[in-house]
């Protein structure tokens, strides 16, 4: 492209999301007009005319201002504003490069093109405004500088006003203390939150696998926790408070997609028609109700009647929330279990849809979102809830809540960090806090003897699970939670070894039968899980044992007896729920499918060779697969089944298995298909983490199960103005 020159022609130049127009006077970026000073859109144009050219600041201060009487100070505040305006990073530019000591260069690729409604305007108006001068005024020089003089005034004054502003509300807050507002170490599941009407929080209390589970509330400046009296026995979240503060709306049945409407302080609920969504909130006038379902997002009457969609997303949205305005609507999007959730925006008819932060550098999930009650802020949650678990990047951020040419269009910046994590924020009614469920995750390895019926403290009580024991039985794997990390040691835990280090995550070990290597499922944050090989001696990095396109996703190593090959289960790449179980050769890599195994995972070899037990794709059924015959057959059938373990004599299959409402450890007996109850689990507390539902047997016959030991309480973090 030639150099464009200064000369009597109108141009409009265009660079990213940004149109200059020249004769107009104008900056738009983004489809809104920013209002520039005169001197600062010049230096902008000169820089325009002469891309990818270093302009000295002589060159600038002459062209620009001419011969009147400046100092540098006014050309680097000219591009300080240009910044500003155009977003850019003076450590990291995207548009004008400082030169140190010598000038600027304009480094993003502009396009150039003559302003077509230029030859419309007369003569007088096609020159350029810098050489429009006024016959009059040469008469009048004292007039002149008069108002010149006011001009300037004016415009000084204006940029004082305007840089007070922007520098009033460029101030983030910050977390100034934290305060404890419940004591009644009671599980809450951090995910969902708290709301409040200005007096009270209300949150859910216990696990879904929990008898007890309740509407919980509490004073917001804290106290003893009671709950509400309500004949729904099936509420298991509170996505939003009404506006009028009158009314909770609840998730509740078995399938976790009614929605109830709960009053305030108590009385009768009533179900919100037919509607059945992935998540549901209120609008800000309490008259209807936003919800998702598949892909789309829509609205329907207070009373579920009249729904109409009013947008599509690429995943599962939730977490809605309206601008206190009602202009704008913020939420999450999850697109599939192995991808990070992500904050969007669009307006309240649905248009404008986009991603708020495309390119931010927090991979985990964004989620949970809230504007402050006066619109300045939006606060929300960096975390892996949808992975399993969270990392060491969870935590509370908070962002600008709209954008504005008087305030700094900064990345989020980060309230809070460990070790005790913080669920999703709730701002208080005025503003000045942010109410979060907090906790410092922890478990206790129990096991349980089925005899005795009796739990006692195993290896010591250690917060750890999986589990798994050497064939020699002197020996012990087991994953730390939550850093999910391998260690091994003797059964008396000495001699102790860490096996793995981040950012692998290690579940479900496996012993090969030589004792020689442990093969795991390699949990990744936010990448398909692969199955990784470590030497048990230590010193060695895992390596992944069969070959795959990135996006297959391995799981559930086992070993055949004679330590040759690995079995596994696949869902292949683009194939989500079409999962296979293969066999891999160890020694050549070669990979076999089993066959008949469509639509089967959580393979688990008998001790003698002869049997393959697995779960279908629905978790519905628990299928044996005899390979003298070949043949697959039914085990056991029920709600749902997970977790599947041979016995160590190979008489019987246990599972994890859910239905009525909580659920229970069951066992299988190989010879009639009998099904017997182990463990309930009604009252046993386990944390909301598909990583911390293990359980696993000993070599004795005990049950091994991962006890909820986190702390986990309301908080009150109080803000304060940088």
């Amino acid at each position: 492209m030639g150099e464009p020159m200064m000369g009597s022609k109108s141009f409009i130049f265009r660079f990213a999301d940004v149109e200059v127009r020249e004769r107009e006077f104008s900056l738009i970026k983004a489809g809104e007009s920013l209002p520039v000073e005169p001197k600062a859109f010049r230096v902008l144009l000169f820089l325009l005319h002469k891309p990818q050219k270093l302009i000295t600041k002589e060159e600038l201060l002459n062209a620009v201002w001419g011969d009147a009487s400046v100092t540098e100070n006014s050309l680097t505040r000219s591009i300080a504003l240009l910044r500003r305006l155009l977003g850019d990073d003076t450590h990291n530019p995207r548009y004008i490069e400082t030169v140190a000591t010598v000038g600027y260069r304009f480094i993003c690729p502009v396009e150039v093109a003559e302003d077509p409604t230029e030859n419309l305007d007369s003569p007088a108006e096609q020159a350029p405004r810098s050489q429009v001068i006024s016959a009059a005024g040469v008469d009048r020089p004292r007039k002149i500088h008069r108002k010149l003089g006011i001009v300037i005034g004016t415009i000084l004054c204006l940029v004082v006003t305007a840089f007070a502003v922007w520098r009033g509300q460029s101030r983030m807050p910050a977390v100034a203390n934290i305060v404890r507002l419940t004591n009644d170490r009671k599980a809450k599941i951090p995910i969902n939150g708290v709301v409040t009407d200005g007096l009270h929080l209300y949150f859910m209390e216990a696990m879904p696998s929990e008898s007890g589970r309740g509407i919980a509330q509490v004073a917001a400046v804290g106290g003893e926790t009671t709950w509400l009296q309500t004949t729904l026995k099936e509420a298991l979240a509170i996505p939003d408070i009404s506006p009028d503060k009158s009314k909770l709306l609840l998730v509740a049945g078995s399938d976790s997609k009614e929605f109830w409407v709960q009053p305030l302080p108590a009385g009768t609920p009533r179900r919100l028609g037919i509607l059945k969504a992935f998540t549901a909130d209120w609008t800000p006038d309490g008259s209807h109700i936003i919800y998702s379902y598949e892909h789309k997002i829509a609205i329907v009457n207070e009373d579920g009647s009249d729904p109409h969609t009013i947008a599509e997303v690429p995943g599962s949205a939730g977490w809605f929330r309206y601008s206190p305005d009602g202009r704008l609507i913020r939420f999450s999007v999850l697109q599939d279990l192995e991808s990070s959730s992500s904050l969007w925006e669009m307006r309240a008819d649905g248009t404008n849809l986009h991603q708020l932060l495309p390119n931010w550098k927090e991979s985990l999930d964004q989620c949970c979102g809230r504007w402050s009650p006066d619109g300045n802020y939006y606060y929300f949650l960096t975390s892996a809830f949808f992975s399993g678990g969270g990392g060491p990047s969870q935590g509370i951020w908070v962002m600008t809540g709209h954008r504005s040419i008087f305030r700094r269009d900064s990345e989020p910046v980060r309230l809070t960090t460990g070790p005790l994590r913080f669920g999703a924020p709730t701002p208080s009614t005025d503003g000045k806090s942010l109410f979060a469920v907090g906790d410092e995750l922890r478990v206790e390895l129990l096991s349980y003897d089925p005899h005795a019926q009796r739990f006692d403290s195993y290896l010591g009580g250690l917060s750890a699970g999986p589990v798994a024991f050497s064939p020699d039985g002197k020996w012990v794997a087991y994953v730390s939670y939550p850093e999910m990390t391998l260690w091994k040691g003797r059964t008396d835990l000495s001699e102790k070894m860490q096996l793995t280090f981040p950012p692998v995550r290690v579940y479900g070990p496996q012993w090969s039968p030589d004792g020689s290597q442990i093969a795991f499922g390699n949990v990744q944050f936010h990448r398909p899980p692969k199955v990784y090989l470590v030497s048990a001696s230590g010193g060695d990095s895992p390596k992944q044992i069969a070959p795959s396109n990135l996006d297959d996703v391995d799981t559930d190593p086992t070993w055949t007896p004679d330590g040759k090959s690995i079995i596994f289960a696949r869902a292949p790449a683009g194939e989500r729920g079409v999962q296979a179980v293969y066999r891999v050769d160890l020694s050549s890599g070669n990979l076999t499918l089993i066959p008949g195994s469509n639509s089967l995972y959580s393979p688990r070899i008998s001790p003698d060779g002869r049997y393959i037990a697995a779960l279908t794709a629905d978790s519905s059924q628990l299928k044996l697969l005899d390979q003298t015959t070949n043949s697959w057959s039914t085990l056991a059938e029920g709600d749902h089944f997970g977790f599947n373990e041979w016995s160590s004599d190979g008489k019987y299959v246990y599972a994890r298995k859910s239905g009525g409402g909580f659920e229970r450890i069951v066992r299988v007996r190989i010879k009639d298909r009998a099904q017997e109850e182990v463990l309930s689990l009604k009252d046993f507390p386990q944390l909301v983490d598909p990583f911390a539902e293990w359980y696993g047997l000993t070599p004795d016959g005990k049950i091994l199960l991962m006890r909820d030991r986190s702390v986990q309480e309301i908080y009150a973090l109080n803000l304060a103005k940088k």
